[in-house]
């Protein structure tokens, strides 16, 4: 097939464009977070030695939707992760309809790959890579015509059926061992509330073992990703289910008696489309119930109102993005610490806050 065309799939792994790069006999150009375009010297490799096109996470970029169309006007390769993310537990993470949107607009055909096992490999939350396969599969592609037939509506699912691969869904079939002494090992990035004694940010791991040190509940990791529950009466067959409980908990009522204790944060920065400036390098960062106050070692005291945040979202080394009040702040904490809870739970917030508006 001739150029143009999309090529869009599922999101594991840091290096997930790379690896499809390395396979494709073609040059592809990615779309990528703009908070890489930030960082120091990385901005001039990205746009000129490989071509990336910059996507601001969480908000509506019409700088983006222009690049994208004048490189496959110009007969370019285009590749996106269209959730935006890579996946926190091996389970798709979805997408709204202006992916759809999007490719009847550009009216090229769409090329769709799985990239799996790398879930498996080296989970997002993991500190250490482990043994065993993966796989990039390519489906035929999508072609202008077909498009042309669906509503949004039926694209929108027929994208979320083709790029949502599921890993716990995979591994049922295919039974493949990812093998480390220290699997569990980080797993508290992504698990901050025991199924037990419902505390927040009492999980630990270590080893094949994780634990909570509030009630003492604790489950271990098999290769195959099943969670094996060792004390307790509380059990999840795997991460995956583990956390869709804690979405699921922290929008219903009995979350507002969780407390959370801070987080030791790292880096506080500020800035625009161009360039980062940082405020703080030693602060905590704690979750309220109605958004995250940053206190610094300085005494400086800054309340993030859920409110009053436009987007945020995850990226690079344990770091948030957000915008409040369209003022542009990125927050990392210390390694093991869970910057996703404030996440889910700015998501929970605002979906509450949507429905009772409506």
């Amino acid at each position: 097939m001739q150029p143009p065309f999309l090529v869009i799939g599922n999101h594991a792994h840091t290096m997930d464009s790379f690896i499809v790069s390395s396979a494709s006999p073609v040059h592809i150009r990615w779309v990528a977070g703009a908070y890489l375009f930030k960082l120091f010297g990385l901005r001039p490799m990205l746009e000129r030695w490989i071509g990336a096109i910059s996507k601001q996470q969480g908000r509506s970029d019409l700088f983006t939707i222009r690049a994208i169309g004048d490189a496959l006007k110009q007969g370019d390769i285009v590749g996106l992760f269209p959730e935006g993310t890579r996946t926190w537990d091996g389970e798709p993470v979805g997408f709204d309809q202006a992916i759809a949107k999007l490719v009847r607009i550009f009216k090229v055909p769409v090329v769709v790959f799985h990239l799996e096992g790398f879930y498996g490999l080296k989970p997002r939350w993991a500190d250490k890579k482990r043994k065993g396969k993966v796989y990039l599969r390519v489906f035929p592609p999508i072609m202008p015509d077909s498009i042309g037939e669906m509503s949004v509506q039926e694209l929108h699912e027929r994208l979320l059926a083709d790029t949502g691969f599921s890993y716990r869904t995979w591994q049922e079939k295919n039974q493949l061992p990812y093998v480390s002494k220290k699997a569990a090992e980080g797993v508290e990035q992504v698990l901050y509330l025991c199924p037990q004694c419902k505390q927040a940010s009492t999980i630990v791991s270590k080893g094949i073992t994780i634990t909570c040190t509030h009630c003492h509940y604790s489950a271990s990791l098999d290769p195959y990703d099943k969670l094996l529950t060792t004390q307790g009466t509380h059990h999840f067959d795997d991460i995956a289910y583990w956390h869709a409980w804690e979405r699921q908990y922290i929008a219903t009522p009995d979350a507002s008696s969780l407390g959370f204790p801070p987080d030791r944060g790292v880096l506080l920065q500020t800035g625009d489309e161009q360039k980062l400036i940082t405020l703080e390098r030693r602060f905590t960062l704690q979750m309220e119930q109605a958004g995250m106050r940053i206190k610094s070692n300085a005494g400086k005291d800054l309340f993030l109102a859920f409110e009053n945040i436009q987007s945020m979202i995850i990226n690079a080394k344990n770091t948030v993005e957000l915008y409040h009040d369209n003022t542009l702040y990125r927050i990392r904490i210390f390694k093991r610490g869970c910057i996703l809870k404030y996440v889910e739970m700015y998501q929970a917030k605002r979906k509450s806050i949507e429905g009772d508006q409506a």
